[in-house]
């Protein structure tokens, strides 16, 4: 798994949520066969009927939550990662079991460059993912 960038809070072992006026970021802990921990602990929130997580302690992010944020089909996110075969040994899926954590689990740094392509709509609501930085190059997203 490729290390964090030394801005992010993850480069200090475990991820912390960036400050946010308009979130309440809330911990969470969901047991899970599919980690061998037996858990995700988790920092979460709402956004348009859908979690944002990021595990605490290695940073991975719920790229599904985002994903369906925007207003995308669950389904299609297959499409877009299968685009991009490199990735698929760094993605972690996650099926069964509490359906907020669900889905497709995937690196911070990977997760950041995906939102800079596909997330210009939901920018700000990234700011406890992702800090205070312009996520994503509008010319960029409206190319997409």
């Amino acid at each position: 798994m490729p290390s964090p960038s030394p801005d992010h809070p993850a480069a200090l072992g475990r991820f912390r949520p960036y400050a946010s006026a308009t979130h309440t970021v809330t911990k969470g802990k969901y047991t899970t066969s599919n980690d061998p921990r037996g858990y995700l602990p988790v920092y979460e929130y709402p956004l348009n009927g859908q979690w944002l997580m990021v595990d605490s302690d290695n940073g991975y992010v719920l790229w599904t939550g985002i994903w369906k944020a925007l207003g995308n089909s669950k389904a299609d996110i297959m499409k877009v990662l299968d685009a991009q075969p490199e990735l698929a040994a760094q993605l972690r899926r996650v099926r069964g079991g509490y359906l907020k954590i669900q889905g497709t689990w995937m690196p911070y740094e990977i997760a950041l460059r995906l939102a800079r392509r596909v997330a210009w709509p939901i920018r700000e609501d990234l700011v406890p993912l992702f800090g205070q930085v312009s996520i994503c190059l509008r010319l960029v997203c409206a190319a997409h």
